[in-house]
């Protein structure tokens, strides 16, 4: 058969400029069309099969065809021609042996611009033949072949095989899958017959003769196959198990041939497998960023900012952010940020900047400014300034046709002001180092007052376009991240800005409400969280739609405050309060997660708030008897689970605070409930502090398991002591529980073993609940008379327990 125009049936398809069509010229093409596919569907030989999509080519470019159309070229083509084009090993004598793989391929690459074949099984089984095309180097004076070279004869099918139509041409064999799904044709770009192709590359180095790239229209076909694959629902992880991380890389690198096109592939993989892909192939991902990295920092030209919009998809995930490896990365990284946000840049040039910074200060924080040397304090308060900018911008002069990308850039910008609030507050900052000293934080003690005054600035103008959200957009995502920004604020800085936050914290309420009990916490706000996100891993956690866990921070610290507190309970604070406080109880039942701790002690903070400042509302609102029968069932469990320990000193101490106002209520009467509640809060106290056994001397020491956390319990521990003192009197009940529980003749063994107790606040803490026992109940009097309570009370001047031992008092 003559072979001639089978080289030029990719080479014709998608030519030429488009030109207006005479009239009824639509129809005469789609009526030819049609006997062109019933030919294609008819072909006995591959021959036929070549003339007839040639004339298809002829007729239609790729994307002119419907896919209804593109379904029927595929059906009548199957994958059973390229299969065979690719196995073939014998060719004519004037055919170069890697042409009939360039037409296969090319042909594969038609057929990947469907989305119903992107992801088909036998395009799946030619990505290993595809990776080893984009990531093979050229052979020396090897040249690609030319689309236009004629002489090429065809594989025939064999004379046994039965001439196949439309309906069964890519039945399988044994080994093939029987999916079947829709065509396409090649997406390469033409090229005059006896012209070079475009983007024509050569290889070589310094003091080598360049050679033209071997078959650069194939790689370029390879590229739209594992392109087409990776825009998939699966393809990010199919290709990762497939291993086209590292072949891709190696690709991108060495610099083969079209190797531009690897770096789209990457990030759409690392997108959607980002951890999984760094867990598996970290040293040759880290080798392609170092390099990404050191091109960024060089770049004098626009393809600076095109690898600032690049990089963040090729950052490590958070949580392995810190490789030692990846060094000389943060200081490239960190050079070239400077240079790029120290000039003058349009708003399209200064975004991807910033949402570089977003990420880099979200996975490294400050190790990333500490490659900025001395001036890491100045560069930091360049970011938070621009990036104050860009808030108050967005959200007091918005643009109608602000898109996405300019709320992805305001949502990096609100993370780059977290990054600050925490340097203000958390111990980056230092005072003025003396002359010639540097400072020993990020910033100085000037720089963090003028870092804070622009922050209030931004954060009024979060407030202020928060005050302008209606309940109908509660579900956009921005506004989730809008207020994140303002939790992050309040739980830092509440003396600013009262008057706003207080107008405005029935928003922060109904908002936390609406997502906590509403149905947002589905899927697609999910994907849409993902989407906004800084950073940029499909493996992230879901968004559970937890305002609440945000703004709690704040409202701990709005609840000390008379204005604020009484917004909080107008809007029925307490009750959402305690179903979000029992929702993440049964959570923590179920995973046991630092957050939903760190939650649930927060939660508890607020209720001990209100618990001091309002015992009148305690008293009257029923959400408190609920909160303390829910505390009395969950201590005992608590207090048994050493990595629980703070938590239990939450509920042990919040728990006694509100026995002593609830007193007369059912759940504080004499009971099983009650007294195991009771010996469960004595359990957590008498804990704290034992006899010194190492023959140092000092006496009475805290238990090792409380000094790791002495810092976050020793306060709710005093506090404690001095809520258990107080119920004494108002529970008849619990003396007896305390002395069955030994805890009484503890305490004395300590008083009585050390004579001279050093601690005064740990001496008050315990004459605090001594006093009232001897006060209140005639057995533990005499108990602590048989202790020689009377010697302990003189000699560690307990006045007031002396005189109720004498009978006195």
């Amino acid at each position: 058969m003559s072979s001639s125009p089978a080289p030029q049936l990719l080479a014709i398809e998608g030519s030429g400029n488009a030109v207006p069509e005479p009239p009824g010229m639509g129809e005469a093409r789609s009526a030819a069309l049609e006997r062109c596919l019933r030919v294609l569907r008819g072909a006995a030989s591959d021959s036929e099969q070549f003339a007839a999509l040639l004339l298809v080519t002829k007729l239609a470019q790729a994307g002119d065809l419907s896919p209804s159309t593109r379904r029927r070229v595929f059906d009548a083509v199957g994958f059973s021609l390229p299969n065979r084009l690719l196995v073939t090993v014998e060719t004519p004598p004037d055919c170069p042996p890697q042409l009939f793989r360039s037409l296969a391929v090319s042909l594969l690459a038609g057929f990947s611009t469907d989305p119903g074949l992107a992801a088909h099984p036998e395009l799946i089984n030619k990505i290993p033949l595809l990776l080893g095309l984009v990531s093979a180097e050229p052979e020396p004076g090897q040249e690609r072949p030319r689309r236009d070279q004629p002489g090429l004869d065809l594989p025939e099918q064999s004379p046994t095989e039965p001439a196949q139509d439309g309906a069964n041409r890519d039945q399988p064999g044994p080994n093939q899958t029987t999916q079947r799904t829709a065509p396409g044709l090649s997406p390469t770009e033409p090229h005059a017959p006896g012209q070079a192709e475009p983007n024509q590359s050569h290889c070589g180095g310094a003091g080598q003769q360049t050679q033209p790239c071997p078959d650069l229209a194939t790689i370029q076909d390879s590229y739209q196959c594992l392109t087409a694959l990776a825009l998939s629902p699966r393809g990010p992880r199919i290709l990762l198990s497939r291993g086209a991380v590292p072949a891709l890389c190696r690709a991108h690198t060495q610099r083969c041939p079209g190797h531009a096109q690897a770096l789209p592939v990457l990030t759409r993989i690392l997108s959607g497998a980002g951890p999984a892909a760094w867990q598996r192939h970290e040293e040759e991902l880290t080798r392609l960023l170092v390099l990404l990295s050191s091109e960024f920092a060089r770049s004098g030209d626009s393809s600076k900012f095109t690898l600032c919009e690049a990089l963040p998809h090729f950052l490590p995930p958070p949580a392995g952010a810190a490789r030692p490896g990846l060094r000389p990365c943060l200081d490239a990284l960190c050079a070239g940020l400077r240079e790029v946000l120290g000039a003058r840049l349009s708003v399209a040039q200064r975004d991807p900047a910033l949402r570089l910074a977003a990420c880099l200060l979200d996975g490294f924080g400050a190790e990333w400014l500490a490659g900025s040397g001395p001036g890491s304090g100045q560069f930091l308060a360049l970011l938070v300034n621009l990036a104050c900018v860009e808030v108050r911008m967005a959200l007091e002069e918005p643009e109608p046709d602000s898109g996405s990308a300019r709320r992805d850039t305001v949502t990096a910008c609100y993370r780059i002001l977290e990054f600050g609030m925490e340097a203000c507050s958390l111990g980056l900052t230092c005072p003025d180092a003396p002359p010639g000293k540097p400072p020993s934080g990020l910033l100085t003690l000037a720089q963090s007052q003028q870092v804070l005054g622009v922050m209030e600035e931004a954060v009024a103008a979060v407030i202020f376009y928060l005050a302008q959200v209606a309940p109908v957009q509660y579900r956009d995502p921005f506004v989730f991240a809008s207020v994140r920004l303002l939790c992050a604020w309040l739980a830092e800085e509440t003396s600013s800005l009262k008057q706003e936050v207080c107008d405005l914290l029935p928003f922060l309420i109904g908002y936390g409400r609406a997502l906590f009990e509403g149905e947002e916490r589905d899927c697609g706000l999910t994907n849409q969280m993902e989407d906004l996100s800084v950073t940029d891993s499909g493996e992230g956690g879901d968004w559970p739609g937890d305002a609440l866990r945000f703004l709690l921070p704040g409202l701990c610290h709005l609840s000390v405050e008379e204005g604020p507190r009484a917004v909080l309970l107008s809007q029925g604070s307490p009750a959402l309060l305690l179903r979000y406080l029992s929702h993440l109880l049964g959570r923590l039942g179920a995973a046991g997660g630092c957050q939903d701790q760190a939650s649930l002690q927060t939660a508890c903070s607020v209720f001990l708030n209100l618990t001091v400042t309002e015992p009148e509302i305690v008293q009257t609102d029923p959400s408190f008897s609920s909160l303390q029968t829910l505390l009395m069932d969950s201590l005992p469990s608590l207090i048994q689970k050493p990595p629980l320990l703070i938590l239990a000193a939450h509920f042990c101490t919040l728990g006694l605070l509100m026995a002593r106002l609830l007193a007369g209520t059912p759940a504080l009467q004499d009971s099983a409930p009650s007294r195991r509640f009771a010996r469960s809060a004595l359990l957590f106290l008498s804990r704290a502090h034992t006899l010194d056994s190492d023959g140092a001397g000092r006496g009475v020491v805290r238990s090792a398991r409380y000094s790791e956390c002495w810092e976050d319990v020793g306060e709710l521990w005093f506090l404690g002591m001095q809520a258990l003192g107080g119920c004494v009197a108002q529970l008849p009940w619990l003396a007896d529980t305390v002395l069955q529980s030994g805890w009484l003749g503890d305490a004395l063994k300590l008083l009585r073993a050390c004579p001279a107790l050093a601690d005064p606040d740990l001496r008050g803490a315990l004459q605090a609940v001594l006093t009232p026992l001897a006060q209140h109940s005639q057995a533990c009097r005499d108990f602590i008379r048989k202790q020689q309570g009377e010697v302990i009370a003189k000699l560690h001047c307990m006045t007031e327990l002396q005189r109720h031992l004498a009978g006195t008092g």
